[in-house]
């Protein structure tokens, strides 16, 4: 896959669980609309996603212009959605539907029912493996559930038998 945009929460797991250059290995370009690049460096500047992204910007990771305040506006209103995930589901579509990754419900749906395709940090770790980027996978949905990602036991279950770990 040539790029994907993103939302800040695969960022921030990837960097916590110290996978951060998975992204650029699996995606190669990362694109992200200016409000996560604030979520992530700025007001993120004591995790470790900001040091993760301000390393790879300019490189691998780019910040989109920001869609217009009304169009953010509108699909806030609509979906309940924070400025990062409206900006992200803006900016793919504005691609040509380029892929985003993203993990909170309200976004994700929005995305789906405007046809934009969603890739969730599990299947992030499913194309690593698929890569042969990792080993297994488990281990890293265990991690990402242990820092609270919400995961249900039958998504779980799914993506450990499709990759043959269950």
């Amino acid at each position: 896959m040539s790029a994907v945009v993103s939302d800040s929460s695969p960022l921030n797991y990837l960097a916590l669980l110290s996978d951060f250059d998975l992204l650029r290995l699996i995606y190669h370009t990362v694109i992200i609309p200016p409000a996560v690049h604030h979520e992530v460096v700025e007001s993120g500047a004591d995790y470790p996603v900001s040091k993760a992204v301000q390393e790879a910007l300019g490189n691998w990771i780019f910040v989109a212009e920001a869609p217009s305040p009304e169009q953010v506006a509108s699909l806030r209103s609509a979906f309940h959605l924070d400025v990062g995930e409206s900006e992200a589901i803006l900016v793919a579509e504005t691609l040509g539907n380029t892929p985003v990754l993203m993990d909170e419900r309200r976004g994700v749906q929005c995305a789906r029912s405007r046809g934009v395709v969603v890739i969730r940090t599990p299947l992030i770790y499913a194309n690593a493996k698929i890569l042969g980027l990792i080993g297994r996978v488990q281990g890293k949905l265990d991690e990402l559930r242990s820092h609270g990602f919400r995961l249900a036991d039958r998504n779980y279950d799914q993506i450990l038998r499709d990759l043959g770990e269950l």
